[in-house]
């Protein structure tokens, strides 16, 4: 042996066991951030193949702008791909059709399409020539084309003819609203559609996107070309959502989101600097004669810290592989969840991803947090006296100024808040441990009312695909709901009938109210919404009806309604109040809301507005063009799916990082509460084999226990509430009511949530160290290292 640090290896063999749970901390701490930012890699990995799916892999337009300027803006090295784009009839108001459907007419180049766009192309090619174009894949299907087929479109000018030269993936904007897509060249496109004459200039119909390259700074990028060709504000629109994912937008609500992430990073660092420095202290407290022997053979105080560092950073060599592999094959099956629940969007995710992030974070955390907790034990190592390994006390790590207060509680309980309290450096550690948890539980909880703000969960009634009345009239046929109802693939089909704009008088005043019919599923689905009333009598008894909660002038119960429809005067008796509706009514005109005998004797109407469709999990797309064909072309029919899918794939990767995040604090406080308060006591255990010598019984000591981890949880509790509910309020100030202006307010349900998980932590703790000392003889007890 040439130094004392030869002492490391030999010590780690020897004190495996009281090390065990050391490294076991450290495993946890590098598991925990591995996980993190793994999550949060593979979550933003999610949401830029879903931005570009969904929005397009471009990073600015540029309208107003002539073909010199957008030459200058392609020739940058920067740009690696750039594009006209114009659009015509994309709300159907122009008069553009084909064969007898709306049609949205496209014009773009190749770039657009091959390199903007994500897999568009399902068959053929890209136009060559400004007589072909790409057809929409429902047109396909309606009209039977294939590639070569020549179709006509009707315009407010006349007819013209193009050959297919391929066909595009459905979108969800000509799904949901029936129309079909038609994609030509530039040129093809600029043909059709006039010039703009604007302040002297002469403009196309079209918007130029570029597509620079991620290694470039994208934000200078853009100020360089505003200013190169002086451009406004208003010429100019970045892709915010996909450049803040990459990290490259100046938006100010994006910087607001990575200023709360770095609050967040910073919490976990503190949560892991202080589990590994309350275990790392205990370890010590535990081999205080092994520390005054080494000083008793000639280490110096300095050699006694490096050699705790030492023995710290060795334990690494396990504990942060362990960790981070740990932490990858929990991405792992993150992804494959992902990929599960939403093929439509992460089926490009890797199946195996490895996360480079996630494991630098890792290493780099465990790292710091050791080195950082590792240095108050070197310290209080470097300190046990020589008279320590002689005598066999303690007593100089667990000195207390003041004897133990019997006045307010008995013997056992003062001593269990006497021992929390003798080494104010291990209580501030233990009380600081319990209450990160709760600071970083309450921190991150803000991230849920993010996710409910910035993604609208599908509601129980929202269907996958809708019949609609052309002219909004009850005008769909109830046998159409009769036949989709037997339907294999139709799992639940649902109608409503709608009266817009009835003439009603209440209370002597005059106005407009939408009167709106609902079937059982509907009245099932509004017992979440109802504030007051009943719904049976709405749904059982005629001429009763339900109001939607607005801000002013919205009937109340009890109030009698008179409707006049068709010079046909009946009353309406509100029986229950809604506090929302799926429905958008216009300024001034409520809601209300009936049953459908209710509806029928009032209007005199039997068929339907609307009529929706949930389709079973096995439905194909054959079942739907079978739906389709049996509805007709006579109503519009809406395929929602694909809108449903983006959202799910929002709601899924966003739900899956934060919830799976909450989860991981929460075993990580239970976890950390247990192995302190078991550290605790396997450093005492020779106090305790003490008192049993004079007399205590177990059920005292157990008492001692207890109020021993009571006094961490409670204080502990206290100020991690206390900050946690400051952080709560700063970070929701930051992500919500500065984006959405809703108001903080004191979250009791997270608060009461990770309360109870500290006291259910207490109550599981205290259970393995009383049970360990009560099957220990005294003299093993006493003798317990």
């Amino acid at each position: 042996m040439k130094s004392y640090l030869d002492l490391v290896p030999i010590s780690a063999k020897v004190h495996r066991k009281q090390n065990r749970m050391s490294v076991f901390c450290i495993v946890l701490a590098v598991f925990l951030v591995t996980v993190i930012f793994g999550m949060a890699d593979m979550f933003i990995r999610s949401q830029i193949m879903q931005a570009r799916m969904e929005d397009g892999n471009w990073h600015v337009s540029f309208r107003e702008i002539s073909e010199e300027e957008a030459s200058l803006i392609s020739a940058r090295p920067e740009v690696e791909a750039s594009s006209w784009y114009g659009v015509l009839n994309y709300r159907g108001e122009q008069g553009y059709t084909l064969a007898g459907k709306n049609l949205i007419l496209c014009g773009s180049e190749e770039s657009w399409i091959t390199k903007m766009q994500t897999n568009m192309i399902t068959e053929g090619t890209f136009p060559q020539k400004d007589n072909e174009a790409l057809i929409s894949e429902n047109a396909k299907t309606a009209m039977g084309l294939k590639v070569g087929d020549i179709v006509s479109v009707d315009t407010p000018d006349g007819k013209f003819q193009v050959a297919v030269s391929g066909f595009l993936k459905n979108v969800s904007k000509t799904m949901e609203e029936d129309f079909y897509g038609i994609f030509l060249t530039t040129d093809g496109f600029r043909s059709i559609y006039q010039k703009i004459e604007k302040n002297n200039s002469t403009y196309f119909n079209s918007v130029y996107f570029v597509q620079f390259s991620t290694h470039c700074n994208i934000k200078d990028t853009i100020s360089d070309i505003k200013v190169q060709l002086g451009l406004s504000e208003k010429q100019v629109s970045e892709n915010t959502k996909l450049l803040g994912l990459l990290g490259q937008s100046g938006n100010s609500f994006m910087l607001q989101i990575y200023g709360s992430a770095f609050v967040l990073f910073l919490l976990v660092l503190m949560a892991g600097v202080m589990m590994i420095a309350s275990s790392l202290n205990s370890n010590v407290a535990q081999r205080t004669e092994f520390f005054g022997m080494m000083r008793c053979i000639g280490a110096t105080p300095k050699q006694v810290m490096k050699f705790v560092g030492k023995e710290a950073f060795g334990w690494c060599k396990f504990a942060i592989p362990a960790g981070i592999g740990a932490g990858v094959l929990v991405i792992w099956v993150l992804c494959a969840m992902l990929r599960y629940l939403s093929p439509e969007y992460f089926i490009g995710m890797p199946a195996f991803a490895i996360s480079f992030p996630s494991i630098i974070s890792g290493i780099c955390v465990g790292a710091l947090t050791v080195f950082f907790a590792a240095r108050s034990p070197a310290k209080r190592a470097s300190r046990v006296s020589p008279l320590a390994a002689v005598s066999g006390t303690k007593d100089e790590l667990f000195h207390g100024k003041k004897a133990a207060s019997t006045a307010l509680f008995k013997i056992d309980t003062g001593l269990g808040i006497h021992h929390a309290k003798s080494s104010k450096r291990s209580f501030v550690l233990m009380v600081g441990s319990f209450s990160l948890s709760i600071i970083l539980f309450l921190s991150f909880s803000v991230t849920v009312d993010f996710m409910h703000h910035a993604l609208k969960p599908l509601k129980p009634w929202t269907p996958d695909l809708s019949i609609v009345s052309p002219d909004n009239s009850c005008s769909i046929r109830g046998d159409l709901l009769m036949e989709l109802e037997k339907n294999p693939a139709v799992k639940r089909a649902y109608g409503r009938m709608f009266a817009y704009n009835v003439p009603i008088k209440l209370n002597g005043v005059e106005k407009n109210v939408d009167l709106i019919s609902y079937e059982k599923n509907q009245f099932n689905w509004a017992k979440d919404y109802l504030l007051e009333g009943s719904l049976e009598k709405a749904q059982q008894e005629a001429f009763t009806g339900l109001s939607v909660f607005e801000l002013q002038g919205n009937p109340k119960i009890g109030d009698t309604l008179t409707v006049t429809v068709d010079n046909q005067s009946e009353d309406i008796d509100i029986v229950g109040t809604l506090s929302s509706s799926p429905f958008q009514n216009a300024p001034d005109v409520n809601t209300i809301i009936c049953s459908e005998n209710t509806f029928r004797q009032i209007t005199g109407k039997t068929d339907y507005t609307i009529i929706d469709l949930q389709l079973r999990k096995k439905a194909t797309q054959k079942d739907v063009d079978k739906i389709h064909a049996l509805v007709g072309s006579g109503y519009i029919f809406s395929d929602e799916r694909l809108g449903n899918q983006s959202v799910l794939g929002s709601y899924y990767s966003f739900g899956m990082f934060i919830y799976g995040f909450m989860t991981l604090i929460a075993l990580i406080t239970i976890f950390n509460i247990v192995n302190s308060i078991a550290m605790s006591v396997s450093a005492r255990m020779k106090q305790y084999g003490a008192f049993r010598a004079i007399g205590l019984s177990n059920q005292q000591l157990k008492k001692m226990i207890v109020a021993e981890a009571s006094t961490y949880a409670i204080v502990g509790g206290f100020w991690g509430s206390v900050l946690g509910l400051i952080s709560n309020k700063f970070l929701y100030e930051k992500m919500i009511t500065s984006y959405w202006g809703e108001q903080w307010s004191i979250p009791f349900v997270e608060l009461s949530i990770i309360i109870g998980i500290l006291i259910v932590s207490v109550m599981i703790a205290v259970k393995g160290p009383s049970k360990r000392i009560r099957e220990m003889s005294i003299v093993d007890t006493i003798s317990a290292q």
